[in-house]
């Protein structure tokens, strides 16, 4: 929306920034479990998490004139830091399944990731409704709508990220590999 109907993108060129973010979903997945064995679960989720929020942030500054090559590192740091939250979460929610309780357990994580996307989708949609109640009709307020969505969404994610903190700092040690002072 950000790119077609806040900022007039055409549909090919909103594709290509599209495929530069899945690029960075992509370039993760060798680093994830190395970085979980060096920095274990908890420290990876409070920081990637803060990364993940602020890039997700970014966007509501975006305009039709931030340079590409800008543009192009933010739309991949966002996608490396979402892939290695992402995965990272899987993992941890794993991590103290047994084998009788997998298949449950799978059904489940599904079905949750699932309604925190929608979730998601819902709280930026109702966003930018109300925006639009308090914005005046005109070229901008689209835009302006969606710049907003993009703060909520992000300030939930840096709440998200900082709840983290409560994990044990050996969380999941035994599926990262991690280990503590080292």
């Amino acid at each position: 929306m950000l790119f077609q109907v806040g900022l007039g993108f055409d549909a090919v060129e909103t594709g290509s920034l599209i495929l530069v973010y899945f690029l960075g979903n992509l370039l993760m997945k060798s680093v994830t479990t190395p970085a979980l064995r060096l920095f274990g679960f908890r420290s990876l989720l409070v920081v990637n998490g803060v990364v993940a929020a602020l890039t997700i942030g970014a966007f509501a500054f975006i305009d039709g004139e931030t340079p590409r090559l800008f543009l192009f590192a933010l739309l991949i740091t966002c996608g490396l830091s979402r892939s290695m939250q992402f995965t990272a979460l899987t993992t941890i929610a794993f991590a103290d399944v047994t084998a009788g309780q997998r298949s449950a357990a799978t059904t489940i994580s599904a079905m949750l990731q699932q309604l925190s996307q929608l979730l998601g989708i819902a709280v930026a949609a109702a966003v930018i409704r109300i925006v639009s109640v308090f914005v005046p009709a005109g070229p901008g307020a689209m835009l302006t709508g969606i710049r907003a969505a993009f703060l909520v969404v992000a300030s939930i994610g840096l709440a998200s990220a900082l709840r983290f903190l409560a994990l044990p700092s050996g969380a999941g040690a035994e599926v990262s590999g991690h280990r503590r002072g080292g």
